[in-house]
């Protein structure tokens, strides 16, 4: 694997040198409290659920330790997003791995979102789900642009029109999955309903050669879907995982988790590839305001 020490040093470029964004003229900043955010870039093993609700109960109890309300996985953090036996191991939700997920936010106290493959009926989704703190299931939101060239065999597509947004003792928020933020109509459906945080599983990869151009397109993406809705925008992204099969088996995960503010600028990155804990404070109040 070539080095990517120079990535470090781009970050805080990144940051700094992103033009603000001010919220758009249509979405008044909504006043929200203050919260710990903990997103987990894991490294998930494909197909290999054993390992991946262990890894997950090691990351969710370090975050929860660090005091984090809400503590965010990747897409489809159960097997990943690419496995190729999706439709085969998908679980329904409730399920194993959703029912294992709420038992540790109840035992923890802690609101927990992730990425999971769901088994309803004859279909199978790549899903996302948000449990509070008494292990109950809040929201859930089916992905809507699946790239049907990669995983029509894997998964269906759900609906636009199945955009919802939960009320919690933070505020207002909503839930989309990776490749829905490219079309910005369905994160601004989650602003429209009222929410201004916006929870986005990825999975972010690309082969080896030209992952470093991945992550970097990944934290512009992430500015962008924040700074041209207004919403926070919460993206834990996989790290490290390698694909293991399909059209893109040998591709790696770029990582570089973010939290992005409503003026489009860089709150919060993780590190580049490697699995990491990113743990930040989302302060209380409206978007802050433009910066010079």
């Amino acid at each position: 694997m070539r080095a990517f020490g120079q990535f470090a040093l781009l970050l805080p470029v990144l940051a700094a040198s992103a033009p603000g964004m001010a919220a758009p003229p249509d979405r008044a900043p909504r006043p929200h409290p203050g919260l710990r955010v903990a997103l987990v870039q894991m490294d998930v093993a494909d197909g290999n659920l054993e390992e991946n609700m262990r890894r997950a109960e090691q990351w969710i109890r370090e975050a929860a330790g660090k005091g984090a309300d809400l503590v965010c996985l990747p897409e489809a953090a159960d097997f990943g997003w690419l496995h190729q036996r999706a439709r085969e191991v998908a679980l329904p939700v409730p399920g194993r791995y959703t029912d294992f997920l709420c038992a540790l936010a109840k035992e923890l106290r802690v609101w927990v979102c992730a990425g999971c493959l769901e088994k309803d009926g004859e279909k199978t989704y790549n899903s996302a789900v948000l449990i509070d703190r008494a292990g109950a299931v809040v929201l859930k939101h089916r992905k809507i642009s699946t790239l049907p060239k990669l995983t029509a065999h894997l998964y269906d597509a759900g609906s636009a029109r199945d955009i919802h947004t939960a009320d919690t003792e933070f505020g207002r928020v909503g839930l989309t999955i990776c490749a829905d933020n490219f079309n910005i109509a369905h994160p601004k459906r989650a602003a429209d309903l009222g929410a201004w945080l916006l929870l986005a599983p990825h999975g972010f990869a690309e082969k080896e050669e030209d992952l470093l151009d991945n992550g970097v397109s990944f934290i512009t993406h992430i500015k962008n879907v924040a700074g041209k809705t207004g919403l926070w925008v919460a993206a834990a992204d996989t790290g490290l995982s390698r694909v293991a099969g399909g059209d893109w088996a040998g591709y790696l995960h770029s990582g570089c988790s973010t939290v992005a503010r409503p003026d489009g600028k860089v709150h919060a990155v993780g590190p580049f590839i490697q699995p990491a804990l990113v743990v930040c404070d989302i302060p209380a109040g409206p978007a802050p305001e433009k910066t010079q």
